[in-house]
């Protein structure tokens, strides 16, 4: 690749990549809304497309880190920091929220056997 890392994650592809964390995000506690209501066929399918929210998110983070480990300076600014936690915070709501989903799908079987 030609591109320099100022290129590689301009001001455009910063937003870009807090979007895909912040719809990952938006997904996942969407799904778990979904669950709470005994919808898992539309849970797992929100969960799918944070899954590939996630994955574009992660792919430009790669490719950030793949230049600056071949020796191409970094410039680090706030924007970039705040990609960063995006995208570290929605793969934490990840792991919590598959936890909070199988807990959830307990419940309801719960409630179902009591009734």
């Amino acid at each position: 690749m030609t591109d320099s890392v100022n290129e590689v994650m301009s001001s455009e592809k910063t937003f870009e990549l807090i979007s895909y964390s912040g719809d990952a995000r938006s997904y996942i506690y969407e799904a778990y809304n979904l669950v709470v209501q005994g919808d898992y066929d539309g849970a797992d399918k929100l969960l799918e497309k944070a899954d590939e929210s996630i994955i574009q998110a992660h792919n430009m983070q790669t490719a950030l880190i793949h230049k600056e480990a071949a020796g191409e300076k970094v410039e680090l600014n706030l924007l970039l920091v705040h990609a960063q936690d995006h995208l570290m915070t929605t793969l934490l709501a990840k792991e919590l929220m598959r936890n909070m989903i199988n807990m959830q799908k307990e419940i309801n079987d719960l409630k179902k056997a009591k009734i």
